[in-house]
C-alpha cells in the first residue's frame, strides 16, 4: 500500500487548533534569522538571490509544512463566484470515453469547471485560434484555477506563450479518506478537452495542453491515455504540451540528501501529503505509469516543452525524465533549464519574486508553440 490515507490525529479539532497555535510559535523566533540571512548576500542559501527571494522562501517553507501536517484539502466549488461569467462547468462526456485506468469502480467522472482567460469567448471567436488547456499545480491537494492563483500565469501564456485563449480547469483534488485519488483528476483531463473539441469545436491541431507541478504531471498521464486509446475513442492529439516543473515521481518525496531540497521551498511533507492522497491507498501507486512518469517512458506524437529550475528538488529528476523520453524514437522534448529558480515559478513568480524568470520560460513557451 501506498500509505495510509486517514486524516493525522492533528487535523481533528481541538487538536488542530492547539497544533497550530504551537507550530506558529515555534516560527517566530526563526523571524530574525530569516531576515539576517536575507540581508546578507553571502548567507543567502542562492547567492544570485534577492533579499525578498530568500525571506519569502525561508518563511513559506514551514507555513507549507504546517498546512501539510494538518492535511485538510482545499474545498472547491461550482459556483461562479469573483470570476462571473468568465468560470464555465463541464460536464463529463456522454460518450464511451473513460476506458482502461479511467474505467473505476469507486471514481466516476463528475461536473467540474474552469476558468477563461482573458475572458470567455464564443465558438466564433476561437475560430483560428490557439487555446491553453491548462491544469493547475498544488500537489492534487490544493489550487482551484480560478484568477486569483492563476491569472498572473495565464497573463504570461497570453502575452508572451503563444496562446490567445487560456481555460485553467478546476479538476477535483484529492484528500485523506480516499475522497477523489486518481483517477478523478486524469478523468476531468478528459472531460475538460473534450469539452474544447466537441462543444466549443476548436480543433485539436489549436489546443495546447499543458499544466505546472501537478498539473505537469496530469498533462503526461493525459497525453499517455491518449496514446493507448486515443484512437479506440476517437480522439485526436493536441498541437503540443506544455510541461513546466513537472512532478514526474510523487513518491520520491524524501529530500534527504537532495541538495536542491536546501533551497527549494518545498518540504517533503508537502508532497507527500499530495502522494499519499492521490494515490488512495492503491497497491502500486508509486509504479503506476499514470501517476509515476519517470522510468515509464511512452512514445507520443505530441511535441513537448518542459522546464526544470535547477534550484527545484525535482530538478534531477525531471532531467532524467526527460533524457529516457527522449530516447523513445519519434518523441520531441526541449528541455528548459531555469537557473537558480526554485519549483514552479510559473505559478509562484509574483508570491517569490521570480517574475523575470518566470517571464523568460513564457518566452520559451511562446517559441515553441509558433515552431510546433
Amino acid at each position: 500500500m501506498a500509505g495510509s490515507t486517514r486524516y493525522p490525529l492533528v487535523s481533528y479539532q481541538p487538536l488542530r487548533l492547539f497544533f497550530k497555535l504551537s507550530y506558529y510559535a515555534s516560527i517566530i523566533p526563526r523571524l530574525p534569522y530569516y531576515a539576517l540571512i536575507s540581508l546578507v548576500p553571502f548567507l543567502r542559501p542562492n547567492r544570485t538571490w534577492t533579499a525578498k527571494q530568500t525571506f519569502t522562501t525561508r518563511l513559506f517553507k514551514p507555513m507549507l509544512h504546517l498546512m501539510s501536517s494538518v492535511g485538510i484539502t482545499q474545498t472547491l466549488t461550482l459556483e461562479k463566484g469573483a470570476d462571473g461569467d468568465r468560470f464555465q462547468t463541464v460536464q463529463p462526456s456522454a460518450l464511451d470515453v473513460y476506458k482502461g485506468p479511467l474505467a473505476s469502480e469507486t471514481v466516476k467522472p463528475a461536473p467540474i469547471g474552469g476558468t477563461w482567460f482573458p475572458r470567455k469567448p464564443t465558438e466564433a471567436e476561437l475560430k483560428g485560434k490557439v487555446v491553453a488547456l491548462y491544469f493547475h499545480g498544488g500537489a492534487f491537494v490544493e489550487g482551484d484555477g480560478r484568477s486569483l492563483s492563476c491569472g498572473p500565469l495565464a497573463k504570461r501564456l497570453l502575452e508572451k506563450g503563444g496562446a490567445d485563449a487560456v481555460f485553467s480547469v478546476q479538476y477535483r483534488l484529492a484528500s485523506y479518506g480516499s475522497v477523489n485519488p486518481f483517477p478523478a483528476a486524469l478523468q476531468d483531463a478528459v472531460s475538460s478537452y473534450l469539452f474544447l473539441l466537441n462543444d466549443l469545436h476548436v480543433p485539436a491541431s489549436q489546443i495546447v495542453v499543458g499544466g505546472d507541478s501537478a498539473g505537469g504531471n496530469l498533462t503526461l498521464a493525459f497525453l499517455r491515455y491518449l496514446h493507448e486509446f486515443g484512437d479506440k475513442i476517437g480522439v485526436p492529439n493536441p498541437k503540443c504540451a506544455l510541461l513546466l516543473s513537472p512532478w514526474v515521481a510523487p513518491f520520491k518525496y524524501d529530500m534527504t540528501g537532495i541538495l536542491q531540497g536546501k533551497t527549494d521551498f518545498l518540504p517533503s511533507s508537502f508532497p507527500r501529503w499530495g502522494a499519499i492522497a492521490y494515490g488512495g491507498g492503491r497497491e502500486g501507486a508509486a509504479e503506476d505509469p499514470y501517476i509515476t512518469p519517470l522510468g515509464n517512458p511512452f512514445p507520443t506524437k505530441v511535441p513537448m516543452f518542459a522546464s526544470a529550475a535547477s534550484a527545484e528538488f525535482l530538478y534531477e529528476d525531471i532531467k532524467k525524465w526527460a533524457a529516457e523520453t527522449q530516447g523513445v524514437s519519434g518523441n520531441v522534448v526541449e528541455l528548459h533549464h531555469e537557473m537558480d529558480a526554485v519549483h514552479d515559478t510559473f505559478l509562484c513568480a509574483e508570491l517569490f519574486g521570480f517574475e523575470d524568470s518566470a517571464w523568460e520560460v513564457a518566452a520559451k513557451v511562446g517559441e515553441f508553440v509558433r515552431k510546433h
